[in-house]
């Protein structure tokens, strides 16, 4: 890969070039820092897993880019004009290759000499930057390490670490720096240099290709803005009653205290749910995360066995992408997004009850390797094939519906999967064969005001469940005059707990004329439809 072509892309993806320059460069420094210790902590997992020292590893070629992506982001920030930190070090190990002073002598002298032969012919060829790639630096800078091996590894480390040390020194106020001489203060572009050498040797070491390095970190950063084509449907060539729907509608309702249920085509889907937990945190809502993985991923086993849209005609597809295994994953997918935006929520939130948190306000907040960690979930499944991206979408719109049943307690969602989207209004009109458990009508003159036709339908909705005609009651049922001839009721309170008791699940309203009357009927209708279940 083109070092300009890199430099140009890390440019591109800071996330932070809005704020003010000091701020840039202390975001850019720290995560340099952290990224550094990220990597130690890599290579001690690899130790502890007694894997051999030299073996590639996912995370460590993980850590090894993000801290190039730092350190060229460090390079842009503090320095006015363009610069390689690569063309950097090889000046300086040119000087010191090929200088008289008594450090150079030292480091000549530790060198093997025909390596340094080798490198001060090598050097002369070194590619400006506009033609090198990363390997050109790497190969040519290998020469002049003076250690080899595991050895060598844990040098680089350990010089990482003090280079973070000096960058850090740039924080540090006049008192504590004069109080604090251990490690030297030296320009950023110099200590830049060396973190250039090191991170290239550890790779070297750790049989890594730096161009590999740095195409894997571009895939990573780059998974937000590079998008690409959607991945095709997984059940485009099935019949269609072994199909997702391409556009369905699914009704919540709170139908008891903490108790909620979906309907789809009229009919239940699924079971009733509660939080299953100590504290009311409004879990009983989840499956409108695995709506959102249907409408952006396409999959969810969990859904299809509830539709019964499972894969039948092919047994194997049925048993292991549609099977109960396939189920467990999903939820436990599901569930790992709700702990890990819950986590998150509370760091940004200390001390707001968990009902009131809100998973992954920000896309930022969803980090590659949760991503990573996620799609290792659903290793062997169809799903693994999905961009990170449609990942990225299917937590984040999943979880801005997620926050919004928690606090509405109903609605209807929407998913279309030629467009894949997936809408949420807080509104229902759900048409169902339930049982009549409650009734009234009332009259009004022809042409009454909204406000004489809300308050009617007030005082019908309480005559329908059997509650006493009281103002204070009257708050409870909200009226929504918006589609004519059919109002919306919405209760809470009091008004709910008695339609509960009654058996209803929702209430259903209807304006109608009769000679020079207008009549005003609500109907209290329950469901008496056993729930279909989930294996």
């Amino acid at each position: 890969m083109l070092v300009s072509q890199y430099d140009a892309f890390v440019r591109a993806t800071e996330q932070y070039r809005d704020k003010p320059d000091p701020d840039r460069k202390a975001i850019s420094i720290f995560g340099l820092v952290g990224e550094i210790g990220s990597l130690i902590s890599a290579v001690k997992k690899q130790m502890l897993g007694e894997l051999p020292w030299d073996q590639p590893n996912a995370e460590i070629r993980e850590e090894l880019g993000d801290i190039m992506w730092y350190a060229f982001s460090v390079a842009q920030i503090v320095n006015a004009s363009p610069v390689n930190i690569f063309t950097l070090d090889i000046a300086v190990l040119k000087r010191e290759m090929a200088g008289t002073s008594e450090r150079d002598r030292k480091v000549q002298a530790a060198l093997d000499s025909s390596k340094r032969g080798q490198f001060l012919e090598a050097v002369k060829l070194f590619p400006r930057t506009a033609e090198m790639h990363f390997h050109d630096y790497q190969k040519l800078a290998y020469l002049t390490a003076r250690t080899d091996g595991d050895v060598l590894m844990k040098v680089c480390l350990a010089v990482l670490w003090q280079l973070s040390a000096e960058m850090m020194r740039h924080y540090l106020t006049p008192i504590e720096r004069e109080l604090n001489q251990t490690i030297p203060d030296r320009p950023l572009n110099d200590i830049l240099g060396e973190v250039a050498w090191h991170l290239s040797a550890l790779a070297s070491v750790v049989n890594l290709d730096l161009d590999e390095v740095a195409e894997a970190n571009v895939r990573k950063v780059g998974f937000r803005r590079n998008r690409g084509d959607q991945t095709p449907l997984h059940d485009a060539g099935e019949p269609e009653r072994q199909r997702f729907p391409r556009r369905f509608d699914v009704v919540f309702l709170t139908v008891g205290p903490g108790l909620s249920r979906m309907y789809w085509g009229g009919r239940r889907l699924g079971d009733d749910l509660t939080d299953n937990a100590h504290d009311d945190d409004g879990y009983r809502f989840h499956d409108v995360m695995h709506l959102a993985n249907v409408a952006k991923l396409g999959w969810s086993p969990v859904l299809r066995k509830m539709m019964r849209r499972k894969r039948r005609d092919r047994r194997e597809t049925d048993e292991v992408e549609d099977g109960a295994r396939a189920q467990i994953v999903e939820e436990l997918i599901v569930k790992a997004i709700h702990a890990e935006g819950e986590r998150l929520a509370r760091v940004r939130h200390p001390g707001v009850a968990d009902a009131d948190l809100r998973l992954f306000e920000d896309r930022s907040d969803i980090s590659f390797r949760f991503l990573q960690t996620l799609r290792n979930y659903a290793d062997g499944l169809e799903v693994a094939n999905n961009r990170y991206w449609e990942w990225e979408d299917a937590i984040f719109v999943g979880s801005a519906l997620y926050d919004q049943l928690k606090r509405q307690c109903q609605g209807t969602v929407t998913v279309d999967l030629e467009a894949r989207t997936i809408k949420y209004i807080p509104t229902i009109d759900l048409d169902f064969e339930g049982k009549l458990v409650g009734i009234s009508v009332s009259a009004l003159p022809n042409g009454a005001d909204d406000r004489l036709v809300i308050e009617a339908l007030r005082r019908t909705t309480l005559k329908a469940i059997q509650l006493e005609d009281v103002p204070a009651r009257h708050a409870e049922v909200e009226v929504n005059l918006a589609t004519a001839g059919r109002p919306r009721l919405r209760v809470r309170g009091a008004v709910e707990q008695a339609l509960w008791a009654r058996g209803g699940v929702l209430l259903s309203a209807t304006l109608s004329e009769d000679g020079g009357c207008m009549l005003c009927t609500v109907a209290a209708l329950g469901d008496a439809e056993m729930p279909s279940g989930r294996v």
